[in-house]
C-alpha cells in the first residue's frame, strides 16, 4: 500500500493544525520544525500524541541552510519523541550531534537517517559508503536523497534501492530534479516507505516532487 505523505512547512503552529485539518486523506504529515516561529515542546508532545506513528518530524530547512533553532531546543525536542512512534528524520552530515545524542542518551526514537544532496548523485561507491555510516546509528528508515542530473543518476539510485531491498532495509530512495522523477515513480512501485507528495507544486518541498494526485494517477495506470 503507497502512504502518501504530506510536507508541511508553516511558519506557525495554528497553521500547522490547519493543514493537518484540511487534508486529513495523507497517511503521513511531514512537519518542519525549523521554519515554526512560535514553536513550542508542549506543542510537539500534543501533536506526536495526536498523529502517533503517522508523523514525521525534520528539523533541517531546505537545501540544508543552517538552522535557526538551538542545539540545546533541538535536544529537548528529542526527549520529548523519547518512546513515541514518530519519525524523526536526521540528515547524517549535518546532524550527527542529534544522532549521537539518541545514542548517548538511550533514547528509543525511530529515526530516518538520511543524506540529502542539492547539487548532484554520488558515485554507486560513495553512496554505499554513506549506507555504510548510516549502519551504526541503527536507523529504522535509511533515506537517500540525490539531485539527478542525468538518466545514469537516476538508473544509480534505483540500483541502490533494489540493493537496500534485497538487504530486507525499511527505505526511501529519490532523485531530485527533472532527471530524478522516474526515480518518485519507480521508488513508490518498488518499496519506498514513503510518498512525499504535496497537495500543489507550490508546496513543492524539494524539487522534482509530484502532487498526490499525479501520483495517485500514475499509481492507477502503473499498478492496473
Amino acid at each position: 500500500m503507497n502512504k502518501y505523505c504530506l510536507p508541511i512547512r508553516s511558519a506557525t503552529m495554528s497553521g500547522v493544525l490547519e493543514e493537518i485539518r484540511r487534508h486529513n486523506a495523507y497517511d503521513f504529515f511531514e512537519v518542519w520544525l525549523d521554519y515554526i516561529a512560535d514553536l513550542d515542546e508542549i506543542f510537539v508532545g500534543k501533536l506526536a500524541q495526536r498523529l502517533g506513528g503517522k508523523l514525521v518530524v525534520v528539523f533541517r530547512r531546505q537545501n540544508l541552510e543552517p538552522m535557526h533553532m538551538a542545539p540545546g531546543r533541538r535536544m529537548d525536542i528529542l526527549q520529548v519523541l523519547d518512546q513515541t512512534p514518530v519519525l524523526v528524520d536526521l540528515d547524517l552530515a549535518t546532524q550527527k550531534r542529534e544522532l549521537d545524542y539518541i545514542g548517548s542518551e538511550g533514547l528509543k526514537i525511530q529515526t530516518i537517517v538520511s543524506h540529502h544532496d542539492y547539487h548532484k548523485t554520488p558515485s554507486d561507491a560513495m553512496l554505499q559508503g554513506i549506507v555504510a555510516d548510516m549502519e551504526k546509528y541503527k536507523p529504522a528508515v535509511y533515506k537517500i536523497a540525490t539531485m539527478c542530473k542525468s538518466k545514469v543518476d537516476a538508473l544509480l539510485l534505483l540500483n541502490l534501492l533494489l540493493f537496500l531491498k534485497s538487504k530486507k532495509r525499511r527505505f526511501i530512495v529519490l532523485g531530485m530534479g527533472k532527471e530524478g522523477v522516474i526515480t518518485r515513480v519507480f521508488g513508490t512501485l518498488w518499496g519506498n516507505e514513503l510518498v512525499f507528495a504535496p497537495e500543489t507544486r507550490a508546496k513543492q518541498s524539494a524539487p522534482g516532487q509530484l502532487t498526490r494526485a499525479q501520483m495517485k494517477q500514475i499509481m492507477r495506470v502503473l499498478e492496473g
